[in-house]
């Protein structure tokens, strides 16, 4: 029997829109790698199976310079590497290991990201060999020393497509709580099967956050805030003065609840006005960085 991939093994490992860039969302940057006498390229910030299908000469990712937007894009495609084993073309921001003896795939690690992700979008050309269909996963949790708690996950499957076309794909959401990890994989093949041939080209990958444009490259600015929870006012402390730093609450669904100017190092602020539970907020400085966190009002 064939050793495959499906998203059901990968979700068994993982236990007002703004959009935002992924990390080399646009998979323009590229890097050069080397296993035994196969030199490969991976998309920067993005793990891919080719470090241990080059071990058999194959490659599951590749540049392609057929792109939807800038000069390049990713091209996944289901390839038989050796024996029965067959592995798809696959990119994930998660740390990605195959044990060689048993060919199990884990998943590990992922976008530090505490902002609640509602969809992913991007564009992709598809042609499945035997019906196949490409499929698409993402997920948060919070880790909390051993235990993995899942808040929110979504998946779909594309089909053939010849030209350039746009997906979108929507997180759902188990619980309120806030998320520090998110990650993304995205595959050549679907879920019940893995047909070698099948080939997906992807580009121009976008996510839509629930406060607002957050660039995960941007500088994190420091941030202590206190008493949290609270009754009724918060204090905002950041080492810098400046006089372009704005503070934006939101609710728990990125409704804009209230912002205010940030211009000294510390800001106390009155939340009377704003509902109780749990309140987002982003504190943004275009000199020295951004931040965002969570507040509970009681």
């Amino acid at each position: 029997m064939k050793k495959i991939l499906t998203l059901l093994v990968i979700v068994g490992l993982a236990t007002m829109l703004q959009a935002q860039s992924l990390p080399n969302g646009s998979l323009e940057t590229w890097q050069d790698f080397t296993v035994g006498s196969i030199t490969f390229q991976q998309p920067e910030s993005w793990n891919t199976p080719n470090a241990f299908t080059a071990m058999a000469g194959v490659t599951v990712v590749t540049r392609s310079t057929d792109a939807y937007d800038g000069t390049y894009s990713a091209r996944l495609e289901t390839k038989n590497v050796i024996m029965q084993f067959v592995a798809p073309g696959l990119i994930t921001l998660a740390t990605f290991n195959v044990n060689l003896t048993t060919f199990e795939y884990s998943f590990s690690n992922g976008l530090a990201l505490s902002e609640k992700v509602n969809t992913l979008t991007g564009m992709y050309k598809y042609q499945g060999a035997q019906n196949d269909s490409s499929s698409l996963l993402i997920y948060c949790y919070r880790k909390d020393g051993d235990t993995y708690d899942t808040i929110g996950m979504g998946y779909s499957f594309l089909h053939d497509a010849a030209d350039w076309t746009p997906f979108e794909l929507t997180m759902n959401y188990f619980n309120d709580h806030q998320p520090d990890t998110f990650n993304v994989l995205i595959m050549s093949s679907g879920a019940a099967s893995l047909n070698p041939g099948s080939v997906m080209f992807v580009d121009s990958l976008r996510i839509n956050t629930n406060v607002g444009i957050i660039n995960p490259e941007t500088p994190r600015l420091a941030v202590n805030s206190f008493p949290n929870p609270t009754s009724d006012k918060i204090t905002f402390e950041v080492a810098q003065a400046s006089s372009d730093r704005v503070l934006t609450f939101y609710d728990i669904q990125g409704k804009k609840l209230g912002e205010v100017s940030f211009p000294s190092t510390s800001l106390e602020v009155n939340l009377k006005g704003y509902p109780s539970g749990t309140l987002l907020y982003r504190i943004v400085d275009p000199k020295n960085g951004m931040a965002t966190g969570s507040v509970v009002k009681n």
